[in-house]
């Protein structure tokens, strides 16, 4: 397994820094509720996560409680409206990574593919913001850990491109990858 992802390092490193590509996140369709069911993508993720039953709004279309594993941090959270659900490879970050020529259908199922997504505490999302992995990491090695393995994966999977100061990060992070 590491030395699969040492290959896909080597081989999809690019040799400069992310270029200033223009970046609209309106292209870039996230939280649709392509089943047609009043819960968007947002609200489908706090229910398959929550460790118990969720409390829904009247109408059944958002998610008000339930109890969520952080994903940055050891927490436990209780009140939807106390996280956020973070892609774990912003959207910018995909912009500038080689998803600026996907087709719009394609930047929408990025953006809301589930193993792009995770649950956190909303404080950690705005600290992280469209950051990369070399400018922002998780305070604790093992979440810091999975969240590398999880970005390189998600990285193979999309074609995307890692960049130098990424594969600096992950040699230097002393994960068993």
């Amino acid at each position: 397994m590491k030395l699969i992802f040492i290959l896909f390092l080597m081989s999809t490193c690019a040799t400069q820094e992310p270029q200033k590509i223009k970046y609209s996140r309106q292209e870039w369709r996230h939280w649709s509720d392509v089943d047609q069911d009043c819960q968007n993508t947002r609200h489908e993720i706090l229910i398959a996560r929550s460790e118990t039953s969720v409390s829904m709004d009247r109408k059944g279309c958002r998610v008000m409680k339930g109890t969520w594993n952080d994903y940055y941090y050891p927490e436990i959270h209780s009140l939807s409206r106390e996280v956020d659900i973070d892609h774990l490879i912003p959207l910018k970050h995909a912009h500038e990574a080689g998803g600026a020529l996907w087709s719009s259908k394609k930047k929408e199922t990025f953006a809301n593919d589930p193993e792009n997504l995770v649950v956190t505490n909303l404080r950690y999302n705005r600290q992280k913001g469209a950051k990369r992995i070399d400018q922002w990491l998780p305070v604790h090695k093992a979440y810091a850990c999975k969240y590398i393995k999880d970005w390189l994966r998600l990285k193979s999977k999309y074609g995307l491109r890692v960049f130098e100061s990424e594969k600096a990060t992950i040699e230097l992070s002393d994960c068993s990858i």
